[in-house]
């Protein structure tokens, strides 16, 4: 036991370092990949990280069957290789880009709508051709997912087959090299779009969650598929929903879905232990600043303990540019950090339909909005550094009505920095840096809220112990 809870301690600290070093390096950056007018116009696409670089799939939208690029960055994006093509056509350019810790993968669909992926080593070269994943009809209306499993060694693939006699949803999972290792079908009634999301779970098993259409709504359920082929199902939401995102951070399952209310949508989530066994059922999330709101990406940072949703939050309907945002938490109950995504105000019209990276202490997106294939696209990468702020008492152990000094740090974010302290004594102050004193003997908790102009909020605490000491005799 003594020997667990040092490792826990060991493993704590960790965290707090790397979550300390991660914010103190990180640099907001911005790279422009494409420009309304300018060609070649190679939209931004899946980006994914070795930990080191980045690697960014492009697409080329000016054909009707787009050629898909791949280029690396460093962690302030920087490029670091030219664009190499990686596949001469595609159905609608590129769907998934994957780090499985030795090579990426780049999965798209050939013109035909057949899933295929491309290997590519860490310096942007490919290996060996395309594989193709043929083990079933292709049409147009199928969709997939891909998730990387290290237990498994290998990739799950969600897919739908809408036509034919495998019509239904599949759950492939291949290995590196393109051979399927199984392909359990989990369910025979879909309806276009059925729209799956899947992500691995430690134990080896996919979970996925996707949508049901029936005669008036658009239901949302949640499968899991074991190693051994045994799926386990359960309802997310009996609502008509409209979109929705999954992810884990090994212990649950959390979803967050958009569903329709009376005057646009609204974000709502549940929550799942990994065997499908509901934890906490449909509840309210998010309610946008306009009529709607859309999940776009959802994932568990390990590095910082959060939780990372990237969503639309549309002022008047889908239709009209709305703002794309983030929003980090690291409990359900915790409070949010909520700001957008773009560190340029301006480009938060532009969507980020890909999942971020965690990669030199931020986040890194790749934003896009495509025009036509005669205007082309606007695409960038960005790195948006998460707001931390710090705090500091001088000094730590004081008699009662000595004054301590107290100073907020902050480090990313937005300039436009507000800070609010509650010393545990029921007092509250703001500024930066601000003076307190103690009435009565305690050791007090010290709460520094940090807001900046984004929204982003950060929390964090510091410790002052009031004594009265022992006191000195005068002689006489």
């Amino acid at each position: 036991m003594r020997e667990r809870n040092r490792f826990r301690v060991m493993a704590a600290a960790c965290v707090l370092l790397a979550a300390g070093v991660a914010h103190a390096q990180c640099v907001t950056a911005e790279s422009v990949i494409s420009s309304a007018g300018s060609f070649p116009s190679r939209v931004a696409g899946p980006i994914a990280t070795n930990g080191t670089i980045a690697g960014l799939a492009k697409s080329d939208v000016t054909t009707a069957t787009p050629a898909i690029f791949f280029a690396t960055y460093n962690a302030n994006l920087n490029p670091l290789t030219a664009d190499r093509q990686i596949a001469d056509a595609s159905a609608n350019g590129a769907t998934a880009l994957i780090w499985n810790g030795s090579e990426f993968a780049l999965f798209y669909q050939t013109p035909g709508f057949i899933p295929a992926f491309q290997r590519i080593d860490a310096s942007g070269n490919p290996i060996g051709g395309p594989i193709a994943i043929a083990n079933h009809p292709s049409s147009s209306d199928d969709e997939f997912d891909v998730a990387w499993s290290p237990v498994r060694n290998a990739y799950g693939i969600a897919r739908t087959v809408s036509l034919g006699v495998d019509r239904g949803l599949w759950l492939t999972v291949v290995s590196p090299q393109g051979a399927v290792l199984s392909d359990p079908l989990f369910s025979l009634f879909i309806a276009t779009p059925v729209s799956p999301r899947v992500t691995a779970l430690p134990d080896g098993s996919f979970a996925v969650a996707w949508m049901r259409t029936g005669s008036d709504i658009r239901s949302l359920a949640l499968t899991i598929v074991t190693p051994t082929g045994a799926v386990l199902s359960n309802t997310v939401s009996e609502r008509n929903v409209l979109g929705a995102r999954l992810a884990t951070d090994g212990n649950t399952i959390l979803v967050i879905f958009s569903a329709t209310t009376t005057t646009g949508s609204e974000l709502r989530f549940a929550q799942f232990g990994l065997t499908a066994n509901k934890i906490i059922s449909d509840s309210p999330f998010i309610t946008g600043s306009g009529s709607d709101v859309l999940p776009l990406q959802l994932q568990w940072n390990p590095t910082l303990g959060e939780w990372t949703l990237v969503y639309s939050d549309a002022a008047f309907g889908f239709n009209f540019p709305g703002a794309t945002r983030l929003r980090h938490f690291a409990s359900l109950t915790a409070t949010p950090s909520d700001t957008l995504l773009s560190p340029d105000p301006i480009h938060s019209r532009l969507t980020a339909p890909y999942p971020i990276v965690f990669l030199g202490g931020g986040y890194i997106a790749s934003i896009q909005r495509i025009i036509s294939r005669q205007e082309g696209s606007e695409s960038y990468l960005i790195k948006t550094c998460p707001f931390f702020v710090t705090a500091s008492a001088t000094p730590t152990v004081v008699r009662p009505f000595v004054p301590v000094t107290f100073t907020a740090t902050p480090s990313g974010g937005t300039p436009g920095f507000e800070y609010q302290w509650q010393f545990g004594d029921n007092d509250v102050l703001k500024g930066q840096t601000v003076q307190h004193f103690y009435n009565l003997p305690g050791t007090y908790t010290v709460t520094l809220t940090g807001t900046d102009a984004a929204g982003a909020v950060s929390i964090t605490h510091t410790t002052v112990v009031v004594g009265i000491g022992k006191q000195r005799a005068v002689r006489h």
